[in-house]
């Protein structure tokens, strides 16, 4: 298991994972000293995994000995609440150092991007701007939602959000983060509409910034 922090923190989170009754199989598109997993962060690695009994296919995301934050906790609990409102994978169990949630097998938004159709552009935006919505009526912020690049996985052209790590409760505006993300693609941007949205949250102000973004495709 490669998650830096020396031998005794392997074995810890090893404990934890048999205590969870999951088991971490080698495959994904990253390579770290020789294995291949899912993803690498600043505080975790991404395994692929799956349940000791069952067939179902998950990722693990474990912390890494050297991580700034001392626990996962915390990103289970955020992504538990996304779930309530139909955002995220499904999560399955998480503990101190595990979040495991359904595998998505998709590509980064990015690259997602460049090959899709208008038509096909404009389901998954409006489908990605509700998701921003609902999360916002939930009262539930990302905050990483303007770098779309690392935080949206695109799984048979639906988006899925990934990644509440920083997310938090009470504040912030998820359709305003995902259209600042947007104009990394190269759309414009709805400033006095989202100004309108950040200050109401309503849902008059949000079909408006909506509609500007799908008049564009």
């Amino acid at each position: 298991m490669t998650l830096g922090g020396g031998l005794q923190h392997a074995i810890h989170v090893y404990r934890q994972l048999a205590e969870l009754r999951l088991e971490v199989v080698e495959g994904g598109r990253v390579l770290i000293n020789g294995v291949s997993v899912v993803g690498k962060g600043t505080n975790s690695v991404v395994f692929r995994c799956r349940p000791a009994v069952g067939h179902m296919e998950l990722a693990c995301k474990l912390r890494r000995g050297d991580a700034t934050r001392d626990s996962l906790a915390a990103e289970g609990q955020m992504l538990h609440l996304a779930n309530t409102v139909g955002v995220g994978p499904r999560i399955y169990v998480y503990a101190r150092d595990v979040v495991a949630y359904r595998y998505v097998d998709g590509v980064h938004i990015d690259k997602w991007w460049k090959v899709a159709d208008a038509e096909r552009r404009r389901v998954f935006l409006e489908e990605l701007l509700n998701q921003a919505f609902r999360l916002d009526r939930a009262g539930i912020s990302h905050n990483e939602l303007s770098r779309l690049e690392r935080h949206v996985l695109v799984e048979r052209d639906v988006p899925v959000i990934i990644d509440f790590e920083s997310a938090t409760v009470g504040c912030g505006s998820n359709v305003t983060q995902v259209a600042n993300g947007l104009s990394r693609l190269g759309l414009g941007l709805p400033l006095e509409a989202l100004r309108r949205y950040r200050r109401c949250l309503c849902e008059d102000a949000y079909k408006e910034v909506l509609r500007f973004f799908l008049n564009q495709l």
